[in-house]
């Protein structure tokens, strides 16, 4: 049983080192769609390639007959493994019903457990011959019924798998030049199967499968596709951006705009499929322009109910940095629209109407104050206090309603001195029985989603410090302490000698609700908070000795 390695042995273990090198490669991304199909084919094709070519080593039949059947039992697991590869590459699992999957399993393990047990019924071949070309041997024998049966399956799905490609070759950019490469190394062996299968002649060695050989186009070919052009790492370009279950819409756009698939919500939000098309024909807009359109507000009609999304669109790049495509988002934004639109009203109403008709209750106060009875004019002072006290509310709650505005915004880096002291200015000439120190160094900076949530969050410290001291001169003294490390915060103090925060204000805060029973008697604090939470900061608060309380603001330092 000597073995004597000819050129076409040699050809054939390049081959199968061509694909074992490319599985071993390809395992690194075996935990993405497609890829275990596709690292099960191409072990399959090298094992076919190399067991074949072993075999014509051998001088001998027997020898030959033992390498041929291990060929062919490895190689009947191929053509399973392209459509299942196929069929996950473009997305079209929900044809594997469980009867096409059971067909798919029992073709390869029946033709292989009779390719292996040939010798004792002879259903794949008969008639085995060693035949000799030159310094070449091979095996020619007469096909038996079991592997006719195996050729009919293995034509009636392989043409599927290569109808699948072919589509995503001409229908979509962002796959054509990987589904071209697949395509283009698999019709090679395709045809030296058929030739060899059909007993047609090439005219070189008529009793030789040249499928194995041609996989030397093939190796090459997939190679390309999976290092030049990331096959495993785009295959499930779509499915990774598309969440079929998602409340968001999502739509993958090849280069060219045109849909290459969508999750249902977005079929939704579009009126119904739209896989292939331009997205142009089923976007709302009379001119659809990526830039333009991303950004915007989108209101339609879904399933009977009027539905509010944010549109906005991502581009999908390749690890060179090629654009292959983008994905289009659909952000359901109903609640916050609404929202946004009740908080507008509500600003409405206490900038001017409240305001307005406070402003006419104070005025009908004070003539009652000026009244030369001493009642009267007691009455109206306390009406005049009450509706002041009123506005100031007013005000409170119209700030808390701006700060919703910036609540959400990417932070911005803020000079926190620059932003302090003019309000410290305000508050020393609307008070100036108070005395307002403050140690500001230059140069420190914070980051908040928008300086105004800054300004605000010092107004209301200085204001209540002031407003609530009861002192005849009432001290305030900002601080500012730099973080001292990169993951530090910056602080702000702002220390009193009043009365010190009722322990309710404080409850509340820290329970983070109110209750009829623990609740505040305003809104200052929770302006604090809500304010520099929005920021990504924190407040707390400490007793002062002997008298007074400390409060202090920590936020992230800026660049």
């Amino acid at each position: 049983m000597a073995w004597d390695p000819t050129l076409y042995t040699v050809v054939g273990v390049v081959a199968a080192g061509l694909f074992f090198v490319i599985a071993t490669v390809g395992r690194e991304h075996r935990s993405q769609p497609a890829a275990m199909a596709f690292l099960a084919l191409i072990t399959a094709m090298g094992g076919w390639a190399l067991c074949y070519a072993v075999g014509l080593g051998f001088t001998t039949l027997d020898a030959q007959l033992v390498w041929q059947r291990s060929a062919l039992a490895i190689g009947g697991l191929v053509p399973s493994l392209w459509f299942l590869f196929a069929v996950q590459y473009t997305n079209r699992e929900a044809w594997l019903t469980p009867a096409i999957r059971a067909v798919m399993i029992v073709d390869p393990l029946v033709f292989g457990l009779l390719t292996l047990t040939n010798p004792t019924h002879g259903l794949v071949w008969s008639d085995p011959a060693l035949v000799t070309y030159g310094s070449l041997h091979a095996v020619e024998f007469t096909f038996g019924p079991a592997y006719l049966l195996h050729l009919a399956y293995t034509y009636v799905v392989t043409p599927v798998g290569f109808g699948l490609l072919l589509f995503s070759v001409v229908r979509s950019t962002l796959y054509r030049t990987q589904a071209g490469l697949l395509l283009v190394g698999a019709i090679p062996p395709l045809v030296a199967n058929t030739t060899f299968a059909l007993g047609i002649d090439p005219g070189v060695i008529p009793s030789l499968d040249y499928t194995p050989f041609a996989f030397v186009i093939t190796g090459p070919c997939f190679g390309l596709a999976l290092f030049r052009f990331d096959l495993l790492e785009r295959v499930p370009v779509a499915r990774k951006q598309i969440v079929a279950d998602a409340d968001d819409g999502f739509v993958v756009l090849d280069q060219n705009l045109r849909a290459v698939t969508a999750n249902p919500s977005a079929e939704r939000i579009l009126g119904g499929p739209i896989e292939g098309d331009p997205i142009a024909e089923h976007f709302p807009a009379d001119e659809f322009d990526l830039e333009s359109v991303s950004g915007t507000t989108l209101t339609v009609v879904v399933e009977g109910q009027q539905r509010t999304y944010d549109v906005t669109h991502s581009t999908l790049s390749d690890d060179h940095g090629r654009t292959v495509g983008y994905v289009l988002q659909f952000r359901d934004v109903t609640d916050r629209h609404t929202y946004q639109q009740r908080l507008k009203v509500a600003n409405r109403v206490l900038r001017h109407d409240l305001r307005n008709r406070m402003n006419v209750i104070t005025g009908w106060a004070d003539e009652l104050a000026e009244h030369e009875t001493e009642d009267v004019r007691v009455i109206g002072e306390r009406i005049t206090t009450t509706a002041d006290e009123l506005v100031e509310l007013g005000e409170q709650v119209r700030l808390l309603v701006e700060t919703a505005d910036y609540v959400g915004r990417p932070n911005e880096s803020v000079d926190l001195g620059a932003h302090v002291t003019p309000v410290v200015e305000d508050i020393r000439t609307a008070h100036p029985e108070a005395t307002v120190e403050t140690e500001l160094p230059t140069g420190t900076t914070v980051l908040v989603p928008h300086p105004r949530l800054l300004t605000i969050s010092v107004e209301s410290l200085l204001e209540n410090a002031v407003e609530h001291n009861d002192a005849e001169r009432p001290w305030v003294k900002v601080t500012v302490e730099p973080a001292s490390e990169p993951d530090d915060y910056t602080r702000l103090h702002v220390a009193d000698d009043g009365p010190g925060i009722p322990e309710a204000e404080l409850e509340a805060l820290r329970e983070g609700s109110e209750t009829p029973l623990k609740h505040g008697s305003g809104l200052g604090l929770w302006l604090v908070h809500w304010t520099v939470t929005a920021a990504g900061g924190t407040v707390s608060f400490e007793r002062r000795d002997p008298r007074g309380s400390v409060v202090t603001i920590a936020l992230r330092p800026g660049d």
